[in-house]
């Protein structure tokens, strides 16, 4: 099993970087082109490796903010799992089934999302944490999941809870 976040942390202490977090540096600094250029309206970006090249390609008609998701999700399959040929993210899945695209969510997720003090997060909605990251929902949500935090619903509203304390996030 990958221990992924050994491996962020292993990028963030050599190339210096987590706030914010720059994943374009990081891909330069390991060799990798990234392409900017029109793809299929369905597909977000992908990442192959060709003789020892490799190359994330990124649907350019995405806004910036989709991009650099794109970009992180596709640097974590070249870190990962290099040995692959050609990984892909479709519109539509960023959250797609399979234990190679969990896996480079999950990288996409410790990268972009550090580890913080939760009494930061009180009070606080999935989308206004999003927000705070620079990241979507969905990505916030995924990471809250991954690290099997107790999240329950009463009256309405979900709650956060860990080591007993429980916080409102809706």
């Amino acid at each position: 099993m990958i221990n992924i976040r050994s491996r962020i942390n292993n990028l963030v202490k050599k190339y210096g970087t987590r706030d914010p977090v720059k994943p374009v540096k990081i891909a330069h600094a390991l060799g990798i082109n990234i392409t900017y250029m029109p793809l299929k309206p369905n597909t977000k970006g992908f990442f192959i490796h060709i003789r020892r090249n490799k190359y994330i390609v990124i649907n350019s008609n995405l806004s910036e903010f989709e991009q650099r998701i794109v970009l992180t999700h596709e640097l974590g399959h070249a870190i990962l799992h290099s040995n692959r040929k050609i990984d892909m993210i479709r519109k539509y899945t960023l959250f797609p089934k399979g234990i190679h695209e969990n896996e480079a969510n999950e990288f996409v997720a410790e990268l972009l999302i550090p580890d913080v003090d939760q009494n930061l997060l009180v009070g606080m909605t999935y989308d206004q944490i999003g927000q705070y990251f620079g990241v979507p929902k969905e990505l916030v949500m995924f990471k809250f999941n991954r690290k099997k935090a107790c999240i329950y619903k009463r009256g309405g509203s979900l709650y956060f809870a860990t080591n007993s304390t429980k916080y409102n996030m809706f």
